[in-house]
């Protein structure tokens, strides 16, 4: 009985060096990795902030500031903007804010995350003039369906998104299945799912960048 003892207690030693081994080889990799990493998504994001700013404009540092200040708004609006008090009726919901970018023309460059893709979350630049109209969009990353919501990559379709602004009725959607409008893109053929992913997240950080230039609400 001693003898078996003995023996769990070694095999349980072992496991547990073997644990704090592996443990410090992760800690090692990750610690060797992170800054190659970090540096290689500061880069495309740079990248994806410049590809949908106004020709002659210019993306200044990242406004903390007003990336709490455009959360918060998110936070109590909903898709219709009007006011709520739960987060579960929010734009939220809908899309998160990372870094907000203002440019030398008074414009302002949003680095965001849609949360309703069919795969999960989209990220995106999304670039809006002074006068509150899209100057461009730039997906960054995501896991839709390949040959149908994953065409949001479509340089075309990005393109689309230019000069469009906010609808006149603010409860109605930025994408239509036929067609394109001057407040609507159209949507992706077989992908609604991801268009409306994808245009709510730009409606929601509209609504937020109207309000914070003054707009109301």
């Amino acid at each position: 009985m001693d003898e078996k003892k003995n023996t769990m207690v070694k095999d349980a030693i072992i496991l547990c060096l073997i644990t704090l081994i592996l443990g410090a080889v992760l800690a090692g990799v990750y610690a060797i990795t992170k800054e190659p990493i970090d540096k290689a998504q500061s880069e495309a994001n740079n990248a994806a902030c410049e590809a949908v700013t106004a020709e002659g404009d210019s993306v200044q540092d990242n406004n903390t500031a007003a990336v709490s200040a455009t959360q918060t708004y998110l936070m109590s609006h909903d898709l219709a903007n009007a006011e709520v008090s739960s987060e579960e009726d929010s734009l939220i919901k809908h899309v998160e804010i990372s870094e907000v970018h203002p440019t030398a023309n008074g414009g302002t460059v949003y680095l965001a995350t849609a949360k309703k893709g069919y795969g999960g979350d989209i990220g995106f630049a999304l670039g809006v003039d002074a006068a509150g109209a899209i100057t461009g969009i730039s997906i960054t990353s995501q896991s839709e369906t390949a040959g149908l919501g994953a065409n949001c990559e479509n340089e075309d379709w990005q393109k689309s998104f230019a000069g469009k602004v906010l609808p006149g009725n603010p409860a109605d959607n930025m994408y239509n299945k036929n067609e394109s409008n001057d407040s609507q893109v159209q949507a992706l053929s077989g992908a609604t799912v991801t268009s409306r992913a994808i245009t709510n997240a730009v409606k929601g950080i509209l609504f937020a960048a109207t309000s914070m230039e003054g707009g109301n609400n």
